[in-house]
């Protein structure tokens, strides 16, 4: 991946097969957790991500965490799966492909992707415990760091550019 670009409309990256299998894999894998999320409240309790990926709203009020669970914890595990599942979408043709290809978002799809690779992040972080190199995952979080970094700066320059 060569970095985002601002286009007419939106921001541009071209992406190479492997890159594109990697990221689309990752996003169903993430979409996958925050399903499971959504109807097993308990797999916060089992899994560090999880709770990293929905943590609790009220950390020194047991009473008023546990009715924002009963509330909005499902909800914010859907949406969050949502963001992951464009995130799969957008990714599947350049996936699929064998040659370098070309991927058009819009601004709302370019906040989206911000959105689920900051989630995918947040659970790399906490599947390596942050600063441990375990089978090259700090690669991969540095490059989606670096991925999310590209896509705020094309953005806030589109931004000025409309201006």
């Amino acid at each position: 991946m060569r970095g985002f670009v601002v286009v007419d409309g939106g921001v541009e990256a071209a992406l190479e097969p492997e890159e594109a299998r990697i990221l689309a894999s990752l996003a169903a894998q993430l979409s996958s957790l925050l399903g499971e999320a959504a109807d097993d409240e308990a797999l916060s309790d089992a899994d560090p991500a999880v709770a990293r990926l929905l943590p609790d709203a009220y950390r020194d009020d047991e009473e008023a965490a546990a009715e924002w669970r009963r509330l909005s914890r499902r909800a914010l595990a859907e949406r969050k799966g949502a963001f992951a599942s464009r995130f799969a979408a957008d990714l599947a043709d350049a996936a699929a492909a064998s040659q370098t290809t070309r991927i058009r978002l819009d601004e709302a799809g370019a906040i989206d992707w911000m959105r689920a690779i900051g989630d995918l992040r947040l659970v790399l972080a906490e599947r390596m415990e942050v600063g441990d190199d375990r089978e090259g995952m700090s690669d991969l979080y540095d490059w989606l760091a670096w991925m999310q970094d590209d896509l705020v700066r094309v953005l806030a320059l589109a931004e000025e550019r409309g201006a």
